[in-house]
């Protein structure tokens, strides 16, 4: 791209941040910063003049470059005005409605979302948890340790992530992320799109209020799970910055899945994964024969009752490890077992957060009418 088609669209950034000139209130916001965390729900636009090559010692370093625009929203918030439930699930069909909408708001030709490239994407998963079941699984975190990554917590009490170079892992309760950023910028979002729809009527306020304890409702049964994929992993599996159309939705999907197996160590897609004692024992001598399975099981309990920092601990490492990996190909977890640190009656005694979960959420939101958003209204609004 040009700079003076460069300049233009940063001009027309800072021009159009989206206020309401009558009540100064935000209606939406373009900015060339980059967004504060996933919560946040503007759309950033950054002009680009440099970028990073590797020089042959290999170190990368900046360099002047062709301008570009750099990208960055959560087009669940773009489309729906929250993320609490009803996310889109195409991802090339959600990268043509971001690129179509900047082109609109903007008033400018930008090339088709197929061609642009990738440098990050986020796939989530909601799972339909109550909130002291979400607590007792956060609980049972405590025990999982990941091998090559530091688990950090979060400023939420239900949340913490794995960071990492080519991939970050997070797990939160959706419920305290929406109580902690969402109400203020929901109140003034539904304000004007009830304005819009009835007019100067009293009972606005109340409808706004209904609507987000509504979500808040909703959003105390979620537990979410991210993975958040960085350029060196696309880069590494693709030799390059993959475009838009050659990153499929199952490739997306798989490493989803990929990363939270790991994270957990709860064995394959597809085979139901066994957690309490007499399913474990069972499991794993009709695997592995009797004296075997019996060695496993006493092993599987010291993982549920010291977690695996202390049984690494106990074990040489290459036992460790090979024991490990053979209750992973049992099916076998010992996170939310029911001996010890989980008592019978736990509310997560047969969860997984995965695909093959019974909780996870997949279908739409039922049809209530405080659950109903759309982001065109609001838009009509302004």
């Amino acid at each position: 791209m040009s700079r003076e088609f460069i300049r233009a669209v940063e001009q027309k950034c800072i021009l159009r941040s989206g206020i309401d000139m009558a009540s100064g209130e935000m209606i939406y916001e373009l900015h060339t910063g980059q967004l504060l965390g996933s919560w946040d729900a503007r759309i950033s636009v950054i002009p680009k003049y440099d970028d990073w090559i590797v020089d042959k010692n290999g170190t990368p370093q900046r360099h002047a470059c062709e301008p570009y625009l750099m990208v960055e929203a959560s087009v669940h918030k773009v489309m729906l005005g929250h993320n609490v439930y009803g996310g889109p699930t195409n991802f090339l069909e959600s990268c043509r409605y971001l690129v179509n909408l900047i082109v609109k708001l903007l008033e400018v030709d930008l090339p088709i979302a197929d061609v642009w490239t990738v440098h990050r994407v986020d796939v989530a998963h909601v799972y339909r948890l109550s909130k002291p079941a979400c607590k007792q699984f956060f609980d049972t975190m405590q025990l999982v340790s990941f091998p090559r990554r530091q688990k950090k917590a979060s400023k939420y009490d239900m949340a913490v992530h794995f960071p990492g170079k080519t991939t970050t892992v997070k797990f939160y309760h959706k419920g305290s992320e929406f109580q902690a950023h969402e109400p203020n910028r929901l109140r003034s979002f539904f304000r004007h799109m009830f304005r819009h729809i009835y007019g100067e009527d009293d009972n606005n306020f109340e409808r706004v209020e209904r609507k987000i304890k509504a979500l808040q409702r909703l959003a105390d049964n979620r537990l979410r799970v991210e993975v958040g994929i960085n350029s060196p992993k696309l880069n590494y599996d693709f030799d390059k910055d993959p475009q838009v159309h050659e990153l499929t939705d199952a490739y997306l999907e798989a490493l989803h899945d990929k990363e939270i197996e790991r994270i957990l160590r709860e064995g394959k897609q597809g085979m139901e994964t066994v957690r309490t004692t007499d399913a474990v024992c069972t499991r794993l001598q009709n695997k592995y024969g009797r004296t075997a399975g019996n060695r496993l099981y006493g092993f599987w309990q010291s993982m549920c009752t010291a977690g695996s920092d202390k049984t690494g601990d106990r074990y040489t490492k290459p036992t460790f490890y090979r024991n490990r990996k053979l209750l992973e190909d049992a099916g076998v977890s010992w996170i939310g077992s029911d001996i010890v640190i989980v008592a019978n009656d736990s509310l997560i005694h047969d969860f997984t957060p995965q695909r093959v979960d019974r909780r996870f959420c997949f279908s739409p939101a039922r049809n209530r009418p405080e659950y109903q958003v759309s982001r065109d209204l609001m838009r009509l609004a302004a």
